[in-house]
């Protein structure tokens, strides 16, 4: 007679254990469309997202996901001003329309203007008042024969005949005003003549250049941020929101747990239209529980990464193709998007997990060190950042 404990026991599945069979199909590769969500209201044109490890991702590599149509999640593996520095200089790497753009007074001295374009890797500078009424603006090319540097920019900035847009102002609009007046930068103002935003045409050209790139409503690269679960979480969740995060993952070992969940709810409480994701997790309880706090996305995977000892050390874990195949039928109809996290080690392995339920809203988290040789990295667990000799995802 069968114990009632050994009644818990079910089969676990890697993605190795299985193999889909084919099945007719009328869809040619080129129309295969692959974007997804990452979560309720982010999409992806290219359904990758780069890790949240301090090997993995940082602002460059942030910025080269986003570009390619997918998202960096940068580490939180360092102080609260430098990750939100990370941030700020994704969000400011390329725009369609820079909404806040850097500016200086006219009293300011030209030495200024050069520290700041130089560290910001800009081209010009729009000058304004007080009140952020615009004057003028300094370029390059005002720059480029002048020698005192002691002089306030007001002396040489452009401020005759300027070149402005209104509000409303789109980017082929601005492209035909920027081609007219054979300038490259376009100053937006409103009625009193405020400063309200700024479009340059490198950021035209960049835009058209990477039509799959993932970018926010003001044209600029999506990137996400890491948090835990401290007690400077929420400084550090402000801080990021400040700097323009697009989505902020509380990344722990262990998702499904009171402090995650309390933590999720004061982050959605002071940050209510701020996308949040939550993991690591292995079941559909969990996600249910995640759900229910407001969790945007959930990221399944505890222990699946190939060189990951999350299994071997605490004895914990789910086979992955079975865990994300629970959580997908736990939470069908929710909107809410499953991240995989960890277990692909080949091609076809993106397939099964489709098929375990994931459907589009499947995102493959790739572990690499971004060099010319792109070594793949397992994922949690005391060996994470290693290499593996095999696999093309992990």
């Amino acid at each position: 007679m069968a114990s009632k404990r050994g009644e818990n026991f079910q089969e676990g599945l890697t993605y190795d254990d299985i193999l889909l069979v084919p099945q007719y199909s009328e869809v040619l590769p080129r129309d295969v469309d692959i974007t997804s969500l990452l979560t309720r209201n982010i999409k992806l044109n290219v359904p990758v997202v780069s890790a949240a490890m301090d090997t993995v991702t940082e602002a460059s590599m942030a910025i080269a996901m986003a570009q390619e149509g997918g998202i960096g999640i940068i580490h939180k593996n360092m102080s609260i001003e430098e990750q939100a520095k990370q941030v700020r200089k994704v969000k400011r790497s390329e725009s369609g329309m820079i909404h806040d753009p850097i500016t200086l007074e006219g009293s300011a001295l030209l030495k200024e203007a050069v520290t700041l374009m130089k560290e910001n890797k800009i081209g010009g500078i729009p000058i304004v008042d007080k009140n952020m009424h615009l004057l003028g603006i300094l370029t390059n090319r005002d720059l480029r024969f002048q020698k005192n540097l002691e002089l306030p920019v007001s002396d040489i900035m452009t401020k005759n005949n300027l070149i402005t847009g209104g509000l409303g102002t789109d980017l082929k609009e601005a492209e035909k005003i920027l081609t007219k007046h054979k300038v490259e930068k376009l100053p937006l103002v409103d009625k009193q003549n405020k400063l309200i935003g700024l479009i340059t045409y490198k950021d035209i050209m960049k835009v058209k250049s990477r039509p799959n790139s993932c970018r926010d409503g003001f044209g600029r690269l999506r990137v996400g941020a890491a948090v835990g679960v401290t007690s400077d979480t929420l400084d550090r969740v402000r801080a990021l929101f400040q700097n323009g995060v697009d989505v902020v993952a509380i990344d722990t070992a262990h998702g499904h747990s009171k402090g995650v969940i309390d933590m999720l709810k004061k982050i959605k409480k002071e940050f209510p239209k701020l996308e949040v994701i939550v993991g690591n997790i292995a079941t559909g309880e969990a996600a249910k529980d995640l759900i229910k706090a407001g969790a945007d996305a959930v990221k399944v995977g505890i222990g699946p990464g190939s060189i990951c000892t999350t299994r071997v050390i605490a004895g914990v874990g789910y086979p992955q193709f079975s865990a994300v195949y629970e959580v997908a039928s736990a939470i069908k109809g929710s909107g809410v998007p499953i991240i995989a996290d960890g277990g692909i080690r080949h091609t076809g392995d993106v397939g099964k997990a489709l098929a375990a339920g994931a459907s589009p809203r499947l995102i493959i988290i790739p572990r690499y060190n971004g060099a010319s040789r792109h070594y793949i990295y397992g994922s949690t667990g005391s060996s994470a950042g290693s290499a593996v000799s095999s696999g093309v995802l992990a």
